[in-house]
Formats: C-alpha cells, structure tokens, sequence
C-alpha cells in the first residue's frame, strides 16, 4: 500500500509540474496538467477518464485536447475493441519545443521586427525633419539622436532575436561576433547633447604641486 500512496503522489506531483510548466509557457494549466495525465499513462486514455482525473467538465476537457492536437502534443489514436477515441502524449520533447517555437515565437518576434522597423524608420524621418538645429534646438537635436541611437539598438536585439530563434530550429549558424557586439557593447553615447546635462570633469592638479600626503 504504501508503494501504491507514493506513485500515486508522484502522479499527482508530476502532472501539477506539467500545468505550471504550461502555464509558464503561456498555455492553460489544464492544457499542461492533461498533457500530464496522456504523458504519465502507459495506455491511451478516452476523453472520459482524462476528464475524470482532472475534474473539469466535458467541454473543458473537449476543448484542452483540441488544444493540444492542434499543438502537437497529444494524439488521437484507435484502440482496438474501442468505439471512444483515445488520446495519447507526444514524447518528443524536442519536436514539441520547435513546434511551439516555429508557430508561436516566431511569429510574435516577426511581429516584433516589423513594429520596431516601423519605429526605426519614424525616428530617421524625425531626425531628417529636425534639419540643422539653430543654438535653442540643441536639447531637440540631442533627444532625437538618442531616440534614434536608441531605437536602432532595439531593432538590432530583436532581430538578433529571430536570428536565434532561427539558429536554435537549427536554420542557421550563430554569428559569435554579431552575438556580441549588439548584447555586449555599450550604446554609443550621443554626440551632441544639452550642454547642462554634460558632467563638468574633475579640476587636476597644477603641475609641480604634490597632493596631500597620507599619513602613515
């Protein structure tokens, strides 16, 4: 009996890991504590027994394995002897990982390019607008140079972004120093800036005059 309590806990606990994981992920807990259910059971499972062990209601648990077949990661498959249809779990961690990836990932961080692209191009027009800036526009001048700088770094990291997305499908090979130079180096500070915003640097001393000597 006592074996029988701790699989059981190990069920229970493994199939509340799959729902958060799912929930981290952006999908429903259900979607991942179903997936759970399929993953953790050595035989295919009716729709009915899912429901039960879940305790959601039959429309809940039609629309989670619609969910996850359209993801990929559950399966209808044909028992023998059986009328009902039976579901079972994807196990190729992988193949449901990419999956997710391609489909979704990819298309927010597309998404993502093209806005930024659209920002990009709005911050040159309002550069290229602002012209040669007469002494009182130079604060003007200097918000647009950053903004410009700024969104153009943006637009770097999220296409460095796809670029990894693509790598990690294994389309790509990663450029190391692309890599680096847009994540690792320091934005270049903006030219011309509001000559009240510039930190004075520190007075030095004259020549020929020692500082202060410290006692020992």
């Amino acid at each position: 009996m006592a074996t029988d309590d701790n699989l059981t806990s190990a069920r229970d606990l493994a199939i509340d890991a799959c729902g958060r994981i799912a929930e981290f992920w952006g999908f429903t807990r259900t979607m991942g504590r179903a997936f759970g259910v399929l993953y953790l059971s050595r035989e295919p499972l009716p729709q009915s027994e899912i429901q039960s062990r879940l305790g959601i209601s039959a429309g809940s648990a039609s629309m989670t394995l619609s969910a996850l077949g359209r993801w990929g990661v559950a399966h209808k498959v044909w028992v023998r002897g059986q009328r009902r249809e039976h579901y079972q779990a994807e196990t190729d961690f992988w193949k449901m990982i990419s999956g997710v990836l391609n489909e979704r990932e990819r298309r927010e961080i597309g998404a993502a390019v093209e806005v930024v692209g659209r920002a990009e191009s709005a911050a040159r027009l309002a550069k290229v607008a602002l012209g040669a800036p007469s002494a009182g526009a130079r604060r003007a001048k200097a918000e647009t140079d950053f903004l410009v700088e700024r969104v153009t770094r943006l637009g770097e990291i999220c296409r460095l972004g796809e670029t990894l997305l693509d790598m990690l499908l294994g389309q790509l090979t990663l450029d190391v120093g692309r890599f680096r130079d847009v994540l690792k180096v320091a934005p270049r500070e903006t030219q011309d800036r509001d000559p009240e915003s510039v930190p004075h640097p520190p007075r030095r001393a004259r020549p020929g005059k020692a500082g202060p000597r410290s006692r020992d």
